[in-house]
């Protein structure tokens, strides 16, 4: 996942780690709508997903003086949101529940949108990242240690299944 800072964001970037607020909100929105829309599909909740987002820029604020000007900005920033929004999930859901089988199926969700919204959240989270976001599935273990990339892929594989024969019929 690599996004490069163009030289305007680069610019942002540096008056903002000098403390320039102005700097930091102009930097906020550009990245807002795309942190949200990340934020949104994993949580599937816009109240938490906006709590998620403004958690995830006031943190950014609070770190900006030591973030690493040769990283991608989108990709720092975005990479926290994911982080925040796992962690809710892991308190309010059970996030490792993987099996399509069990997701709540609504019958009128006949468009893809609807359909990722009724996957249940680690599958979610997986298709959302991998599918939509373009992570590799290396950078997606490193959000859970706990799998190997083969249990990710054999997961993705099915939720690609579920989704393609939900909107088959």
């Amino acid at each position: 996942m690599s996004s490069e800072n163009t030289t305007y964001i680069n610019y942002l970037i540096e008056i903002s780690k000098s403390g320039r607020q102005r700097g930091f909100l102009d930097l906020c929105e550009i990245i807002l709508p795309n942190v949200f829309t990340v934020v949104f599909r994993l949580v599937n909740d816009t109240d938490l997903a906006k709590r998620i987002t403004t958690r995830t820029l006031v943190n950014a604020w609070d770190e900006m003086k030591d973030f690493d000007i040769r990283q991608s900005f989108v990709d720092w920033i975005k990479n926290e949101a994911i982080l925040f929004s796992i962690e809710e999930l892991s308190k309010n859901t059970a996030l490792f529940q993987i099996s399509i089988e069990k997701s709540k199926k609504d019958p009128e969700a006949k468009d893809l949108d609807s359909l990722i919204m009724s996957l249940p959240p680690m599958s979610r989270v997986i298709f959302v990242l991998h599918d939509l976001e373009g992570y590799s599935y290396t950078e997606i273990v490193r959000f859970f240690p706990e799998f190997i990339e083969d249990e990710l892929k054999t997961n993705l594989i099915q939720t690609r299944q579920y989704l393609i024969g939900s909107i088959a019929q």
